[in-house]
């Protein structure tokens, strides 16, 4: 898990495909339990992209970040007035408004969602 987060801060842009993402969403149904998921794109403060996708599903709600060909997946803690908070181990997301803040051992990476999602 350190390597995925850590990775997400390592990443930079560098050309590519810089088309703007729609918003995804999903619903599924896996051995009969459904599975609500959203996706959009984020841009981290170097310019590098994230998908993240906030989801729900029999074991309750998670937030997916996918970044540099790293996926961490963190469970719903709990939600204060105005955030999301979720945590796994020594990870911790919080989804406020428009931004995801994601910390690791005194690391802190900031995604803002993609204008147009």
């Amino acid at each position: 898990m350190t390597g995925a987060v850590l990775a997400l801060m390592a990443c930079k842009k560098e050309g590519g495909n810089t088309a703007v993402l729609p918003q995804e969403k999903t619903q599924t149904t896996v051995n009969e339990h459904a599975v609500a998921e959203t996706t959009y794109r984020y841009v981290a403060e170097d310019g590098s992209s994230a998908h993240v996708t906030f989801g729900e599903d029999a074991n309750g709600q998670y937030i997916t970040i996918f970044s540099n060909n790293k996926t961490i997946r963190i469970k719903h803690s709990e939600q204060t007035a105005d955030a999301e908070i979720y945590r796994d181990h020594d990870i911790v997301a919080t989804s406020k408004g428009d931004t995801v803040t994601i910390e690791q051992e005194g690391n802190i990476i900031t995604l803002k969602r993609a204008k147009g999602e």
